[in-house]
């Protein structure tokens, strides 16, 4: 049903009656709900109901540039022994305290250790074990007295010169300690966290799974491409695979529905369809046909004017047994992108748990002079040098044509009638400022 409350009901309205179902749709469906709102409003009404996905155990791998959804703690000391850094004797410090190269000290050898498998018997005060570097010391020693300091003996060594305590070791757990957080909650993995988990042996972490997106498209003259325009009427149907590409960009698995025609039974089937599979379906089009009825018919949902040009009319809906999310933007290249930008883009940050960032913003001089609208923040595809920003299109054109050209949208808030050319304008970067 469409919501007639708050812009986007937390709890579905009681259904009628099945056999008063259809009258009462068409009594309450109403294309449009009365009062504008801004972009912000409708925004934050729409993140309000859309949760993150749960987290779920994915193997290291796999969860690379996913959002830990843990901290991760050290279960493991690293190194997990302590071993030589240096090939020489193991021994207590205190027993060679007094060595010197005029008075050396004279200690049995009892073992020689040069394998990280075997640590070998506790040492016996007043004796020596051989270690290579790198090999476990024995119980009891507390240093390692360096090779070129003794004579070298293999029964029997003479040490010339003292050690302290802990000197020429490298101790169990230098490097990572038992209990040490090594990632914490949020970090996104890159991959040297990969290569941390595996390192502290773990073979799963939990992150959020990449949200399902569903795109489609909704009109009568639109042809997918790779097939014949019929007619004068016909066009390509860019939108479906622009959002699409969009969604994918930003980490969404997509499912690229197609396109369909207004017939309120075909597109009952197409949004059924996707319910199986996704976690958020985005509709370009429809708004002025069947499109709003079958959603209502399928959940509910809300139609709004929202103040941004272009694509003002925009829409949300929840449908199916388990709620699931349903973007609808309004047609053409341009207006969808700028919707997606604003209203989509966030949503699936809100799903994959991330922060709910609109792209980057900058301020830079506008390349020509600009026109805003009265009441609605105006979003402008365009392009990005090293003077300036400046539009890629025309007004009014609505091409993909003009997005392929665009790294960024100007954005001009309301009441804004004229920019002068080389006047300060916000900027939201798409991508990586061409050169």
């Amino acid at each position: 049903m469409v919501s007639a409350m708050a812009l986007f009901g937390r709890k579905k309205r009681a259904e009628p009656p099945v056999e008063q179902l259809d009258e009462a749709v068409l009594d309450e469906v109403s294309p449009v709900q009365s009062g504008p709102i801004s972009v912000e409003q409708y925004r934050a009404a729409l993140l309000a109901v859309i949760e993150p996905q749960p987290p779920i155990g994915l193997g290291v791998l796999d969860a690379f540039g996913r959002r830990l959804c843990e901290d991760i703690v050290a279960d493991i000391d690293l190194p997990t022994f302590t071993s030589a850094s240096a090939p020489g004797y193991a021994v207590r410090a205190a027993d060679v305290a007094s060595a010197s190269v005029s008075e050396p000290v004279r200690l049995p050898v009892l073992d020689t250790l040069d394998s990280p498998v075997y640590r070998g018997a506790p040492l016996l005060e007043g004796t020596a074990v051989r270690v290579a570097a790198g090999a476990p010391i024995p119980e009891g020693a507390d240093a390692v007295i360096p090779e070129e300091q003794t004579d070298g003996g293999e029964l029997e060594v003479l040490v010339h010169a003292a050690v302290a305590a802990g000197q020429h070791l490298r101790l169990a757990g230098s490097d990572i300690a038992d209990g040490t957080l090594l990632l914490e909650q949020g970090r996104v993995l890159d991959a040297g966290a990969i290569g941390l988990l595996a390192e502290v042996g773990l073979d799963k972490v939990l992150v959020r799974q990449p949200p399902r997106v569903a795109v489609l498209t909704v009109g009568a003259n639109l042809v997918p491409p790779g097939l014949p325009l019929a007619s004068r009427a016909h066009r390509y149907d860019a939108t479906t695979t622009l959002i699409a590409a969009a969604a994918r960009a930003d980490g969404a698995q997509v499912f690229p529905a197609g396109t369909f025609g207004e017939d309120a039974a075909v597109l009952t089937e197409a949004l059924t369809d996707q319910l199986i599979r996704a976690d958020l379906i985005v509709v370009v089009g429809g708004l002025d046909g069947a499109l709003p009825r079958v959603l209502a018919e399928l959940g509910e949902t809300t139609v709004h004017q929202v103040t941004i040009h272009p694509g003002g009319t925009q829409a949300f809906a929840r449908i199916g047994d388990d709620r699931t999310p349903v973007i609808v933007l309004p047609a053409g290249a341009s207006s969808a992108f700028v919707g997606y930008q604003a209203f989509v883009r966030p949503a699936l940050n809100r799903l994959q748990g991330e922060p709910d960032e609109l792209p980057r913003s900058r301020v830079l001089p506008a390349r020509v002079a600009l026109h805003g609208h009265d009441e609605a923040t105006e979003l402008i595809p365009a392009i990005v040098s090293d003077r300036g920003v400046e539009p890629t299109g025309v007004p009014g054109a609505d091409l993909a044509y003009d997005v392929a050209r665009a790294d960024a949208l100007i954005v001009l808030p309301p009441k804004t009638h004229l920019v002068p050319a080389n006047s300060d304008v916000e900027v939201w970067v798409l991508t990586p400022t061409r050169t």
